[in-house]
């Protein structure tokens, strides 16, 4: 064998297995500090360091630390990186609320967890398995309750209604809303950061990027960005994606309870109808709904 088809050997065989080691690389996770709402500043460093701590000993992920930055507005997974990871601490009647999620993946599927811990020593001692469960693919999440998707509803669905004769007022600051709400049909949660931002998690397990502000008397939130297919998951694919490429943002327009803890108002969505390949017509529509702060 001549020494040039031997260095040509040589020359495949190290190809191949920089290649194997490439396809071996774990997944890329982008981690943010945790956002907080009446802890503590020393709650929240602890609780921070700690959770991230546990994130990197996790071996399937690589991680890289962006907690000295601001989690994206539009809640995209940054370029260079497969994974999302944030979360919130937030005080309760019973305990301090941890809830952290991990978006992105093959799939730009969401997972949420939380917990209510008696006090920090509890977290302190008890959310390295919340954190172990979060970033194991095969540990299956407590399942969203079966609802329709959050768009594109086309049938007689009876929409969440608004409590009657509730006094309402105008949100004062849309920082003092960070936390996460439920209610709406065909979303799991709403979750409302500071800083005029949020992401709504569907019961597909895609989720929506949110923007947060107010317009006179009314609290506004808008869907961010172009829609997603998966938001119309009860129409047909290809009928879907058309619908996705004309609907135009989804939009709530809320009031809040004297005490606090539940948003009233209307939410602006479309119905369509199609033959099963093709959109025939798209149709505006004003639904009454409400979240509760939980």
């Amino acid at each position: 064998m001549t020494k040039g088809i031997k260095g040509r050997i040589i020359a495949m065989i190290l190809m191949g297995s920089a290649l194997s080691v490439s396809a071996q690389q774990p997944p890329v996770v982008a981690v943010y500090s945790l956002t907080s709402t009446d802890v503590g500043d020393h709650i929240a460093k602890t609780v921070n360091d700690l959770v991230f701590s546990f994130v990197r000993e996790l071996r399937s992920y690589r991680i890289v630390d962006m907690r000295l930055d601001q989690v994206p507005r539009d809640l995209g997974v940054p370029d260079g990186t497969d994974y999302l990871f944030f979360g919130t601490m937030t005080t309760q009647p019973d305990g301090i609320k941890l809830e952290l999620v991990l978006k992105g993946g093959p799939f730009g599927v969401t997972r949420l967890l939380s917990r209510v811990y008696e006090n920090s020593n509890r977290i302190l001692l008890e959310s390295r398995m919340l954190v172990r469960d979060l970033f194991d693919q095969s540990v299956k999440l407590p399942e969203p309750s079966a609802q329709p998707a959050l768009a594109g509803v086309s049938g007689g669905e009876e929409p969440s209604r608004p409590a009657a004769n509730v006094e309402l007022q105008p949100v004062e600051s849309i920082d003092s809303l960070a936390g996460s709400w439920k209610g709406e049909e065909g979303v799991e949660r709403i979750m409302l950061l500071r800083g005029g931002r949020g992401v709504a998690v569907l019961s597909s397990g895609v989720s929506i990027p949110l923007e947060v502000l107010t317009a006179g008397d009314n609290l506004v939130i808008r869907q961010k960005g172009s829609a997603n297919p998966r938001q119309f998951a009860d129409l047909p694919d290809p009928v879907a994606k058309q619908a996705a490429s004309i609907a135009p943002p989804l939009e709530w327009n809320f009031r809040i309870t004297s005490d606090q803890k539940t948003l009233v108002g209307t939410k602006k969505t479309s119905s369509f109808v199609n033959d099963g390949i093709s959109v025939i017509s798209m149709n505006s529509l004003e639904q009454g709904v409400s979240w509760t702060r939980f």
